[in-house]
């Protein structure tokens, strides 16, 4: 739906509310209203909105986030929330990575280009975050009752932290949460089980969300507002 130039997204679910929001880093607008509730009736909800849209919009455009990256000592990189300055050593030892102190430590031979750095840098990112995940999934799975298995897979996603395909009982996870704190991957990971079973947004998934993580709003924020997104290359 256009309203005043505003591309706004709309999801029809079972609630008795309409919910607004603005999520990073695109500005994206969305918007969940009721079933029931009458297409003039939203719309003329949306133009009483307008002025609160386009500050959001704004702010949310004005948020810092990291420009082209070089992969280049000196630069951030974050993992797991946390800030680390990037160090890159070359030599003829195959490339590896690894976390120093507050340093991430690329080395290794074949690094002269930024190709080659970017490579590295997201076959650590996969590697770690398929590490997580692999202790997250069994974990969120057992206290939600899931018995049988899961499958998951980790790939760059544009548009979305997670996936469920609750016929195949598999689940894709962004690349991009490589960087965001644990609790924000607890978060997704937790939305995506609760989807095997309800497979909408609804108040039952609201609900069935609130009993397996209780904060999981406060950790939505935080994910969609952290600083270091969004993520080039990957």
């Amino acid at each position: 739906m256009v309203v005043s130039g505003i591309e706004i997204a709309v999801e029809r679910k079972a609630i008795k509310h309409t919910h607004l929001s603005v999520f990073p880093p695109d500005a994206r607008v969305h918007v969940s209203a009721p079933l029931d509730l009458p297409e003039a009736d939203l719309r003329s909800f949306l133009v009483s909105k307008v002025p609160w849209i386009r500050r959001q919009v704004a702010g949310v455009l004005a948020q810092p986030r990291q420009t082209h990256r070089e992969y280049a000592s000196g630069e951030n990189v974050y993992f797991l929330g946390q800030r680390y300055r990037l160090v890159v050593r070359t030599g003829e030892e195959p490339p590896s990575v690894r976390v120093a102190g507050r340093k991430v430590v690329l080395s290794g031979r074949g690094l002269e280009m930024r190709e080659a750095r970017e490579v590295r840098i997201f076959e650590w990112y996969r590697a770690e975050l398929k590490r997580t995940l692999s202790r997250l999934v069994p974990r969120c799975a057992e206290e939600a009752g899931e018995r049988a298995p899961i499958a998951f897979e980790v790939r760059k996603m544009r548009t979305r932290w997670g996936a469920c395909n609750a016929g195949k009982r598999r689940i894709c996870f962004n690349l991009a949460l490589a960087r965001v704190p644990l609790r924000c991957i607890e978060y997704v990971v937790a939305h995506e089980i609760v989807h095997l079973a309800v497979p909408n947004h609804s108040l039952l998934f609201e609900r069935t969300l609130d009993k397996r993580m209780p904060r999981w709003r406060e950790a939505r924020k935080e994910l969609n507002e952290f600083i270091a997104l969004p993520m080039e290359g990957g």
